[in-house]
């Protein structure tokens, strides 16, 4: 783990005001400097801080694809529908999610050495979890859900560290599995353009007010 605050040593009441402007002032921007790069470091730390994202039964079921080539993000914005600040921002991430439970034998191991389940409940558990993913849709539900909750920290965490970060789900699914070998079992969720900010972005757009999209009680 690296030097970052471990959860289990913030008070559970701790407040973070910080945190609450970044999520107020985060853009997904399209304005990235194309003579400026990531480093590998940097990239390293987005995927560590996208990997804290919470997911069902802590199964993290993800994996991120970092294109960085020149001649293969050419093919990443092809493959995006000419989208160009892909280039631009000088790294291409894929989030990736999982349609099936393969990592429930590691995790609900886990889950007995710290405590958190008996052996006999743990076994339950990972066997109803498994069937609800043998299910077409709902595993694939899942996989989205799930790496959407990975992406979102990700674009927090480049946001935190003064980057620009958009996500696309305008994309050619098939064509970008295939030409980044996702095995079949995982399927492309969300791209995501990542680097060093060009400057100014447009004003953003208005969003819908509290009033229009809280319903209380039901809808």
């Amino acid at each position: 783990m690296s030097e970052q605050l471990a959860a289990e040593d913030v008070a559970h009441d701790a407040e973070f005001p910080e945190l609450v402007e970044g999520l107020q002032t985060r853009r997904s921007g399209h304005n990235f400097d194309p003579e400026e790069d990531i480093s590998d470091e940097t990239l390293e730390a987005l995927i560590e801080d996208a990997a804290v994202a919470p997911s069902s039964y802590n199964l993290q079921p993800w994996e991120f694809v970092a294109v960085q080539d020149d001649e293969r993000l050419d093919e990443v914005v092809e493959l995006a529908y000419g989208q160009e600040h892909i280039r631009d921002a000088g790294t291409a991430i894929l989030a990736v999610g999982h349609t099936n439970a393969k990592t429930a034998d590691r995790v609900f191991e886990d889950w007995v050495d710290a405590g958190r389940m008996d052996e006999e409940t743990a076994q339950q558990t990972k066997a109803q979890t498994a069937e609800m993913y043998d299910d077409d849709g709902m595993g694939r539900d899942y996989a989205i859900r799930n790496a959407s909750l990975a992406a979102e920290n990700l674009m927090l965490s480049a946001h935190a560290r003064g980057l620009t970060a958009t996500p696309m789900i305008g994309f050619d699914q098939e064509g970008i599995a295939e030409f980044l070998g996702l095995p079949d079992d995982e399927i492309p969720v969300m791209l995501l353009a990542v680097g060093p900010s060009g400057g100014e972005e447009p004003d953003r757009l208005p969003r819908r007010s509290v009033d229009e999209i809280l319903h209380r009680e039901s809808y």
